[in-house]
């Protein structure tokens, strides 16, 4: 309905942007740089957000756009577990058979990413998502997949993506050796209002259509709830013009926005 009455080629505000059309926010700009230099010089970093920032989005983006003959993305979503189910779950990324018990696995993962490394000349980037929900044992693993060599070479990068509570975690004294090694790290915030309107602009654009569909009001409304979190403008921008649709309106104006409100962010 949304598309056929706005002339929409494809359903804008999509949950999965295509990467070639991402928004270049200015966090986003931010972030894309010093992921790159992650990528470039190894070691940990940290990347966190609010619930909808676009935390995952922007990993996956960046990720992506590698060479995969120079890199093996390793991409765990985490769900509360221990730190055999993270050994278990890196071992599988790594097309291995887990081994029963802890040491081994270790052994196994370590040797298959010197391999990657040695013998395939591709360098291995362990992204862990949702990383706030990783228990402090497995947080304290994870240096010593960092640094398993007797040498100083940097065998695996590691980027953790996670809300702001892993910051506080990572503040405590049992993880300095985890800190000590993160070399660059960026906290996502909202778009801005300017960044707002020349979002909702991109996003239209990309779906077909170039005049404006939200008013004055309505745009500063928008900002006002969302506060430039992308998932929730995404959502409230769709309902917004669902609403407006159902009710054959040409645009979106305040009181839509603000019945969508209610409908989309309860």
């Amino acid at each position: 309905m949304v598309e056929a009455f706005f002339g929409f080629k494809k359903a804008p505000f999509g949950d999965s942007p295509d990467a070639k059309q991402l928004f270049p926010s200015q966090a986003w700009n931010q972030a894309k740089a010093r992921l790159q230099f992650l990528a470039d010089h190894h070691g940990a970093g940290l990347l966190t957000g609010e619930v909808g920032s676009g935390k995952s989005t922007a990993a996956r983006c960046f990720t992506a756009a590698l060479n995969p003959n120079l890199y093996k993305i390793l991409y765990l979503h985490w769900t509360p577990g221990s730190t055999l189910d993270l050994l278990r779950q890196l071992a599988l990324e790594l097309d291995l058979e887990p081994a029963h018990y802890r040491g081994d696995l270790v052994r196994q993962i370590s040797g298959a990413i010197v391999r990657l490394n040695r013998s395939k000349k591709q360098h291995p980037i362990l992204i862990c998502d949702e990383a706030q929900l990783l228990c402090h044992s497995a947080l304290e693993q994870l240096p010593l997949l960092l640094n398993f060599d007797m040498d100083s070479s940097r065998y695996l990068t590691l980027l953790l993506v996670g809300q702001p509570l892993l910051r506080r975690t990572l503040s405590l004294q049992m993880h300095e050796p985890l800190r000590q090694r993160i070399a660059v790290q960026y906290h996502l915030e909202g778009l801005s209002r300017e960044e707002l309107d020349a979002y909702l602009a991109h996003q239209l654009k990309a779906a077909g259509v170039t005049q404006p569909l939200f008013d004055d009001t309505a745009r500063q409304a928008l900002y006002q709830v969302t506060k430039g979190i992308l998932r929730k403008v995404n959502k409230l921008a769709l309902t917004a013009l669902r609403l407006a649709a159902s009710r054959k309106e040409s645009t979106v104006g305040e009181s839509i926005l603000l019945d969508a409100t209610t409908e989309a962010l309860p």
